[in-house]
C-alpha cells in the first residue's frame, strides 16, 4: 500500500512520519523500516528528534546505533536512516516499509534505481510526505491514488488545517511570497504550469520590433557559464538576445558591443568584482553615448528582487521573450530554495544547469524599469 500525502508547511510532515514509523516497530515483528530523507543533515536530525522523543522506552533492544542511524526495538524491528544524495548506499537493502520525507527533493535517480527495488521482495507499506513542488515523481505517485489506482491512497493537506499552525506566520507568508509559491509551499497545490518559478512562459512567446527606446541587460560569463545579452524594447518584448562562452573575453566582449552599437539601448551590464574590467570595456567601446551603459551590481538581495519583478511580469504577462528552446528551458527549470525559518527565498539554477539568461533577462527588465527617464540613472541594487 502506497500512501501519498501532499502537506503545506507547519502542517507536522516530519512528526507524522516519524510517528507512524514507530508505530510500525512496536505493533510488527522483525521489520526493516527504511526512512530516507533528501540529505544525510536531515537524516540525522529526524533521527535525533526520534531518539529524545522515545527517551528511555523499553521497546529498544538495545541503545540506538547514533554512528549508522539504526533504532532497534524490541519487536526485532529496526528504523534504518538513509540520504537519497546517497542513493548508492541503500542499494541491497530489503525494506518492509518505507517512509520518504521531502520526496520532492530526491534525487532524481534515487526511487527508480535504489529505493523502490527495497520493495520486491518484503515490501507492505509506503508513507510518501512531501511539500509539491513541480509536476515530478512526486506529482505521478500522489495522481496515481487521485485517479483511484490499485494499492494507491493520496491525501492533500494545507498549512491552514493544522490546528497548532500560527495562521498569523501563514497569512504573513501569503502576502510576501509569489502568488504560486505560497499556493505551492502553503496550500500544497500542485502548480499547473511546468516551471517551478516562472509562469505562462509559453504564452509569453512573442518576437517584439524595434522601437524609439530600447533596454539591454548582461549576464557575463566566459568558461563553465554563458554571456547573455538580451534587448527588448518599450514594450518590454524580446528583439535580439544572444549568447556566447568558451571564447577570449576579447571577443565576447566585441560581440556584445556590436549589438549594442546595432540597438543602441539604455544597458545595465554585471559588474562584480572582477567583471568590473569586462563592464568597463563594454562601455568604453561602444560608438553611442557611453553613459547608456551602466553597471549591475548582484547581490543576494538585489538578485532576489528582480527575479521577483520578473516573476510578477510573466505571472501578468507583460512580457515577450523569443522563446529559443535554451530560454525555454532556463525558465522551466530554475527553481528556488524556500527557509520557513526566515521565510526567505534563495532563486537558483538546479546543479548543472545554468541561470545565465534568467539573470541577462531579469537585468534587461530592471534596466527598462530603472533606466526609462533619459539621463536619470538611479541604479538600485
Amino acid at each position: 500500500m502506497y500512501c501519498v500525502a501532499a502537506i503545506g508547511r507547519q502542517f507536522g510532515k516530519s512528526l507524522l512520519g516519524e510517528n507512524q514509523a514507530v508505530k510500525w516497530a512496536l505493533e510488527e515483528s522483525n521489520w526493516t523500516i527504511l526512512w530516507i530523507s533528501p540529505t544525510y543533515k536531515q537524516c540525522k536530525k529526524v533521527f535525533q528528534e526520534m531518539v529524545s522523543s522515545l527517551g528511555k522506552c523499553p521497546a529498544y533492544s538495545k541503545p540506538p546505533h547514533h554512528s549508522d542511524l539504526v533504532l532497534s526495538f524490541a519487536t526485532g524491528c529496526k528504523i534504518k536512516f538513509y540520504s537519497a544524495e546517497a542513493y548508492n548506499s541503500i542499494r541491497g537493502e530489503s525494506a518492509h516499509a518505507l517512509i520518504l520525507d521531502e520526496f520532492r527533493d530526491f534525487h532524481p535517480n534515487a526511487w527508480g534505481e535504489a529505493i523502490k527495488p527495497t520493495l520486491t521482495v518484503t515490501g507492505k507499506k509506503v508513507l510518501v510526505i512531501s511539500t509539491p513542488k513541480g509536476k515530478g515523481q512526486f506529482y505521478q505517485l500522489h495522481q496515481y491514488g487521485i485517479n483511484g489506482q490499485d494499492r494507491y491512497i493520496s491525501f492533500n493537506g494545507s498549512s491552514y488545517e493544522n490546528p497548532h499552525a500560527n495562521v498569523d506566520e501563514i497569512n504573513d507568508a501569503k502576502r510576501n511570497l509569489p502568488d504560486h509559491i505560497f499556493r505551492q509551499e502553503y496550500l500544497a497545490e500542485f502548480i499547473d504550469d511546468g516551471s517551478e518559478v516562472f509562469s505562462n512562459i509559453k504564452e509569453a512567446i512573442k518576437i517584439g520590433e524595434k522601437t524609439r527606446l530600447c533596454f539591454a541587460g548582461v549576464d557575463l560569463g566566459r568558461a563553465d557559464d554563458y554571456t547573455v545579452l538580451t534587448i527588448v524594447n518599450e514594450n518590454n518584448e524580446e528583439i535580439y538576445c544572444g549568447r556566447w562562452r568558451h571564447m577570449e573575453w576579447s571577443k565576447i566582449i566585441d560581440n556584445v558591443v556590436n549589438k549594442l552599437n546595432e540597438f543602441k539601448p539604455y544597458t545595465l551590464v554585471e559588474a562584480n568584482g572582477a567583471q568590473d574590467a569586462i563592464y568597463e570595456q563594454i562601455r568604453n567601446k561602444v560608438s553611442y553615448n557611453k553613459s547608456m551603459i551602466q553597471p549591475f551590481i548582484t547581490t543576494s538581495k538585489s538578485k532576489q528582487a528582480i527575479i521577483e519583478d520578473l516573476i510578477v511580469e510573466f505571472e501578468q504577462q507583460d512580457i515577450g521573450i523569443i522563446g529559443e528552446d535554451w530560454q525555454e528551458g532556463e525558465l522551466e527549470a530554475f527553481t528556488y530554495e524556500y527557509n520557513i525559518k526566515t521565510r526567505q527565498i534563495k532563486y537558483t539554477a538546479p546543479i548543472g544547469l545554468h541561470d545565465d539568461y534568467v539573470m541577462s533577462r531579469a537585468i534587461t527588465s530592471h534596466a527598462r524599469k530603472t533606466l526609462k527617464r533619459k539621463g536619470n540613472y538611479m541604479i538600485y541594487s
